[in-house]
């Protein structure tokens, strides 16, 4: 439930998450170029949302979900730029018809920032979340060196709209 609480970067545990999705190998969507600090730092890199706040607000999903840190990773600001506010399946095809990168790149580049591309691309929200959600908890179970528990309780199947324990 902790991760739907991550809001902002302000939270150490926050931040926590983003350096696991670095230390996973995340790569820039577009060139494909490690995120290590050099082009971390070269590349103007924040944290962006991937599926797009103005497309979440569209589609009146709830904030609560696409605004927590599992909607959100690190991207350049050239990547941020294409991706705008269109839903995940436009700007996977803006990226791939502008020559940036091919279909295969961008589907291993966009592994690496733990997504499900198939969910991504076929712009399903509710099954891309969850699965990120698992992704993420396994991420930092990993880090923990221990399981993370209560991943079947009521709250949150409530929170997440599914179960996260069948990882």
């Amino acid at each position: 439930m902790r991760l739907l609480t991550l809001q902002t970067r302000l939270s150490a545990a926050y931040k926590g998450v983003m350096a696991l999705i670095l230390k996973h190998g995340a790569r820039d969507f577009m060139s494909g170029k490690p995120m290590d600090f050099t082009f971390y730092d070269e590349e103007s890199v924040d944290i962006h949302h991937i599926f797009p706040q103005d497309y979440c607000q569209k589609q009146s999903l709830p904030r609560r979900r696409w605004n927590s840190v599992v909607n959100k990773t690190p991207v350049s600001s050239r990547t941020n730029r294409v991706v705008k506010g269109a839903a995940p399946s436009a700007y996977a095809q803006k990226i791939i018809e502008d020559g940036h990168v091919n279909s295969g790149d961008f589907d291993r580049y966009m592994a690496t920032h733990v997504v499900d591309v198939g969910l991504l691309r076929a712009d399903d929200f509710d099954g891309y979340f969850v699965e990120r959600a698992k992704g993420l908890i396994n991420l930092i179970a990993d880090a923990m060196g221990k399981p993370v528990s209560n991943l079947d309780g009521e709250d949150v199947v409530e929170g997440f709209g599914a179960t996260l324990g069948d990882r």
